[in-house]
């Protein structure tokens, strides 16, 4: 279960950002670690657990690796916005 105020729901408040609240987006790490500066090996953690829990998916591209929303993230990031 991942806790609203711990930093893996920072770490997906970011993802949705740089998502643009969107389950087809297929962002890389980069894009939504670059909040987090000098906490890679942390955010990389944050990713394992949200993938265990089916909030990411891991999306292997041609270059890189990208990760997107799953329809249980995007409602976890809803909720998170909103507060409740």
């Amino acid at each position: 279960m991942i806790k609203r105020d711990g930093f893996e729901a920072a770490v997906m408040i970011s993802m949705c950002k740089a998502a643009k609240m969107s389950n087809s987006a297929h962002v890389p790490e980069q894009a939504f670690a670059r909040r987090f500066p000098g906490r890679g090996d942390k955010v990389r953690k944050a990713l394992r657990d949200l993938i265990r829990e089916g909030l990411v998916r891991k999306h292997p591209t041609r270059n890189e690796m990208t990760f997107e929303l799953t329809k249980d993230g995007l409602a976890f990031c809803k909720e998170l916005q909103e507060g409740v």
